[in-house]
């Protein structure tokens, strides 16, 4: 049954990060038309409209939250992840803003280990530093110049670890619609606010590239949060390295941004380091998962 949850968490992950390379993506399109802190607003906006029959067909139970505090502090964290995100997406190319986000994972799992007493072991610290040599192959630090956009992605990175830490928490006491809930319901006033000194009309074109944004936006929610439900932060955080992936691939069918030779070197590896601690984790002998199981049932 552990190997099967594992598997199963590995799917959500890579769903998860499918769907954040989609979310990207639409943002990086839109970026040309509009205010990075417009597009952020209605994201936020059109996520909460597409999760609102869910909570009302689960007669508002997605209200009741057992730490409402908390639900509003990651959340006002998280406005400054989304909009340092989305400002650096307009600027950058895709592949790079992803390769600089692959720093979350690596600031998550440390700040895990910190705050919430998991334990790293010796398999899992591998697989982040095989991750992190992937991630200097493509940004090849000294090579590529410090830009703007270059601060504003690791100032979004370092933010949305904290996000990570938070979701961690709150995915043991509230339901995943909950915290998803109330992620857009205190993020969209507060962005509809910082967006009237931006204001710009949009299209039925923008319209409809907002509504995927809002459902991509909301399956990578909601996948990542039961992945961390299911598993250890420490576990999951190294999976989201396959973002790489999908970035590279939507860059060059969509966005024709050619990938260098290091940049896929530096996927290999990253990929070599998923499926790693994949195989690690999926296929313990039964004498390793009990000891596994008992150290969940501590963590949570």
């Amino acid at each position: 049954m552990l190997e099967k949850n594992k598997l199963i968490v590995v799917s959500l992950v890579v769903l998860s990060t499918f769907s954040a390379a989609i979310l990207g993506s639409c943002v990086k399109y839109i970026s040309n038309d509009l205010n990075p802190l417009m597009i952020c607003f209605y994201r936020t906006f059109f996520g909460l409209m597409l999760i609102l029959p869910f909570v009302i067909k689960n007669n508002f139970q997605a209200l009741k939250s057992k730490n409402i505090k908390l639900q509003f502090i990651r959340s006002m964290v998280n406005v400054i992840s989304m909009i340092c995100w989305f400002s650096a997406l307009g600027i950058i190319p895709l592949e790079k803003a992803t390769a600089l986000g692959f720093t979350t994972p690596l600031f998550t799992t440390i700040l895990a280990v910190i705050f919430l007493n998991e334990i790293i072991r010796f398999h899992r610290t591998a697989a982040l530093f095989i991750g992190l040599i992937g991630i200097l192959i493509i940004i090849r630090p000294g090579y590529i110049p410090l830009e703007y956009a270059t601060f504003l992605m690791l100032i979004a990175s370092l933010s949305f670890s904290f996000v990570q830490i938070f979701v961690k928490h709150l995915s043991g006491i509230d339901s995943n619609i909950t915290i998803i809930f109330y992620h857009l319901a205190f993020m969209t006033p507060v962005l509809f606010i910082i967006a009237l000194f931006f204001w710009e009309p949009i299209t039925i074109k923008h319209f409809f590239i907002f509504l995927i944004m809002g459902a991509s936006g909301l399956a990578a929610h909601w996948c990542m949060n039961q992945s961390l439900k299911m598993s250890e932060a420490t576990f999951v955080m190294p999976l989201q390295f396959t973002k790489l992936i999908w970035a590279s691939l939507i860059g060059v069918y969509i966005f024709f941004e050619k990938p260098d030779f290091w940049t896929w070197v530096g996927g290999v590896v990253i990929f070599i380091s998923v499926i790693y601690i994949t195989y690690r984790e999926s296929f313990k002998k039964k004498g390793t998962s009990k000891k596994l199981q008992v150290d969940r049932a501590i963590i949570n």
